[in-house]
């Protein structure tokens, strides 16, 4: 017991820098070698830590594009399946995909795509296989480029030799039964 006493005892009095003005020197040495440790650690790890990050945000960004395209999609099926018009696609954001028309399908899909841009839209066709009758099918088809919001791109581009693409494309498809 009486040696564990005197080795915390020891242990209390070398940590003391301003006892002795030698040992003072030592100590930060140490500590700046530390701390040079610590930011080379810190170097290495940031990358790593931003692609995660980066990577979390631009998928939950995509996800919520690739669920607003899906969503659209569908409303404009259902509207279309009611006997509404079709519409006709003008890329851009313009013509129908103005976000504002809501007397076609086509106008009806870009009008529920809220807070997507309107410009990446590449297409919106609504078609009847088997003829504008009740009882036939309609599809309604959207096809949509999502850029990335964060640098992700070029983080990944530099580390595995341009190999991203600088956007994803969604489409979707949906059937529905004419009224």
């Amino acid at each position: 017991m009486a040696h564990e006493w005197v080795h915390q005892t020891t242990a209390i009095a070398s940590t003391d820098a301003f006892a002795r003005p030698g040992r003072a020197r030592v100590l930060r040495r140490r500590n700046g070698g530390e701390w040079g440790q610590s930011l080379a650690e810190l170097a290495l790890i940031t990358p790593v830590l931003l692609m995660l990050v980066f990577g979390i945000i631009d998928f939950g960004m995509g996800l919520r594009a690739y669920m607003t395209v899906t969503a659209a999609t569908r409303e404009g099926a259902r509207y279309a399946s009611v006997g509404n018009p079709a519409g006709t696609f003008t890329s851009g954001g313009s013509g129908q995909c103005n976000g504002t028309t809501t007397t076609t399908a086509v106008g009806k899909v870009c009008a529920t795509m809220n807070g997507l841009n309107l410009a990446n839209v590449q297409n919106v066709s609504v078609t009847y296989p088997n003829g504008n009758f009740p009882g036939n099918p309609v599809r309604v088809q959207t096809t949509y480029r999502y850029r990335y919001i964060t640098p992700i791109k070029g983080i990944i581009n530099v580390l595995s030799g341009g190999s991203v693409p600088s956007y994803y494309q969604f489409t979707s498809s949906v059937d529905m039964r004419l009224e």
